[in-house]
């Protein structure tokens, strides 16, 4: 029999030729940064379109890397791990030479409590790598050792001064013979140069004031400004500084069976709030802003005489000035501080902003829209916006599924008010399962988005391919990072991105990428995780080191066109179950508590 090859059989014949030599859809590379004093680290928290500058944040103590005392969210639900977990998350090991011993909130807790008698050593540090060189942020010209410092956004675009770096975020102030002027306060500054204080509106104590987004803004009357967005304090709770004391000041020996003082955070009342930076880069040292909502969702502007600590922040903004973020309310009338909902702040044509506007869609697949439904969630808040009005957040559930108080992600589109929740109860599934068929449902399954691009692409971290174990009064599930294409609906897991093709053999590296967190339009992301030393290594979990990467997509790659990781040997050995003897071990889940998905302390334990 005689075949005719066909100029399609000859394309096709020619790319299967170039499959045996295939490179990975994600080429990945180490980025080096070092914090003084940091044991936890390096977290990538933000990069500039050009993917020149960097930020990251380091941690001293065993705390969840994203913990944010001015967001209740970040620490307000309880733990539902089983009570060893949750009382070690809380107070560490008390056995010296453990990883937590001496390590964990109530250490962090205790310093600064004890800190106008001990003095103070930072638990938060913030580095910034530029064209491969790392340089530690300083934001003030006294700071030292004894400063906290976060760095949430970098720019190097900015209307106002393009090509020129900038660096926001939120620092304390050092401590000066043991006292300190606040506790926190938001910046802007020149990379590595002296930092312009954001000021809050309410300065008793020195106030409180957070910055996580600079962005050029143009409005519909045609104005445009350079605004920082984030949040600021506007009055104590209840008119006192009984929270600011309880939240800063906390006896070391609370009681654990009584409810802890870290639910008295931020000890103000925080509003959303922006400052205008357009004529100030230049000149000023400290900039006042105002309000990006005049309420808070129980429709009050004024916290008199009210039990609750009411909290607002603006997470993002987009370039014609829509801003999100979250806003709490009260709930039934205890002194936990109000659970948190999304929000959405437009401006008018003028650039003026009024009452926020609760995303109450978030929960509208809840009990079928009962009135309610937002009941079962404990916290929701909206974390990026795009300039097309497509926003992601986030929502935590208060009721159990599954065996399970889940985290899971939402994309919301603002001009056809439309809303989905992409992985409900589903997982994202690795290559091999989803070559096999494999049905991703799982009720209960966590999913965590922190960015989204211009193009839709969405970065995070979810249950790993193999997490299914129930969750409360258990151990947490690995979390691994992922993307999603808001688009076509397809997910995937990085991990699985990774891997190379030579004549037929593929590769995979010894790394685990456990969460993604920033991805630009260029679609270069940020994530963190861990590279092993060994294919023994990775197989047990064990001998790690903690590493951020920066990941490029190549060329004219889909990530179905990457090659199959799971015809590597590696992982292929993975599925032995002689080769997972140490996997599971329950000490490396406790040893891995600060990158875990779920991260609450436990009122009813604690």
């Amino acid at each position: 029999m005689k075949y005719k090859v066909t100029l399609a059989t000859a394309v096709f014949l020619l790319a299967g030729n170039s499959w045996a030599n295939q490179q990975p859809y994600y080429t990945f590379e180490e980025l080096n940064v070092s914090a003084d004093g940091a044991k936890y680290g390096p977290f990538p928290s933000a990069m500039t379109e050009d993917g020149q500058l960097i930020a990251f944040n380091s941690l001293k103590a065993n705390l969840v890397s994203n913990i944010d005392i001015g967001l209740p969210f970040t620490f307000n639900r309880e733990c539902q791990w089983d009570t060893i977990v949750c009382k070690l998350q809380f107070y560490g090991s008390e056995t010296a030479g453990q990883a937590s011993y001496q390590n964990a909130y109530q250490a962090w807790r205790n310093a600064m409590a004890n800190a106008a008698l001990d003095g103070y050593s930072s638990y938060f540090m913030a580095n910034t790598l530029l064209n491969g060189s790392d340089q530690i942020q300083i934001p003030y010209a006294l700071s030292d050792s004894s400063s906290d410092v976060s760095v949430t956004d970098v720019s190097n675009s900015l209307t106002v001064q393009d090509g020129i770096d900038y660096v926001v975020g939120y620092a304390s102030a050092p401590y000066i013979d043991n006292e300190r002027e606040f506790v926190r306060r938001a910046f802007i500054k020149e990379n590595f140069s002296q930092a312009i204080q954001l000021l809050p509106n309410f300065m008793t104590n020195g106030g409180f004031s957070s910055a996580y987004k600079v962005q050029d803004v143009t409005y519909a009357n045609g104005e445009s400004k350079t605004l920082v967005v984030g949040a600021a304090s506007v009055s104590y709770p209840r008119n006192n500084d009984d929270y600011f004391n309880d939240c800063y000041f906390s006896d070391q020996n609370d009681n654990r069976y009584s409810l802890n003082d870290l639910v008295y955070c931020p000890g103000f009342d925080t509003q959303a709030w922006a400052w205008d930076v357009t004529n100030a880069l230049d000149s000023e040292t400290e900039l006042s802003g105002y309000a990006l909502a005049t309420h808070w969702l129980d429709d009050n502007n004024s916290n008199e005489n009210k039990r609750n600590t009411y909290s607002a922040s603006a997470l993002d903004i987009n370039s014609s000035g829509i801003a999100v973020g979250m806003s709490t309310f009260r709930r039934n009338n205890n002194s936990e501080g109000g659970r948190g909902r999304a929000i959405i702040m437009t401006p008018d044509g003028e650039g003026i902003y009024g009452k926020p506007v609760e995303m109450k869609r978030v929960y509208d697949d809840l009990d079928d829209g009962n009135e309610h439904a937002q009941n079962m969630l404990y916290n929701s808040w909206a974390q990026a916006i795009t300039d097309n009005n497509i926003v992601i957040g986030n929502r935590e559930y208060d009721s159990s599924k599954s065996v399970n108080l889940p985290t899971e992600f939402f994309v919301y589109d603002i001009n056809s008010a439309s809303i989905k929740v992409p992985l409900l109860d589903k997982k994202v599934l690795s290559t091999k399962q989803r070559l096999a068929g494999n049905s991703g449902e799982k009720r209960g399954a966590n999913s965590l988005a922190y960015d989204i691009n211009e193009h839709g692409l969405i970065v995070g971290e979810a249950d790993d391919y193999d997490q299914v174990a129930p969750v409360r009064n258990g151990i947490p599930r690995t979390q691994s990072a992922f993307l999603y294409d808001n688009n076509s609906g397809e997910s995937w897991f990085i991990n699985d991105l990774l891997c190379t093709e030579s004549d037929g053999v593929v590769t995979s590296p010894f790394v685990r990428i456990r969460s993604a967190r920033v991805i630009n339009n260029d679609g270069i992301i940020l994530a963190e995780g861990y590279k092993y030393q060994s294919a023994d290594d990775y197989r047990n979990k064990v001998n790690a080191t903690q590493v951020a990467f920066k990941l490029i997509a190549t060329a004219e790659m889909t990530p179905n066109d990457s090659p199959n990781c799971w015809d590597s040997e590696l992982l292929q050995d993975l599925e032995t179950p002689n080769k997972r003897s140490g996997a599971a071990s329950f000490w490396m889940w406790i040893f891995a508590l600060p990158l875990l998905l779920i991260r609450r302390y436990s009122k009813t334990i604690l």
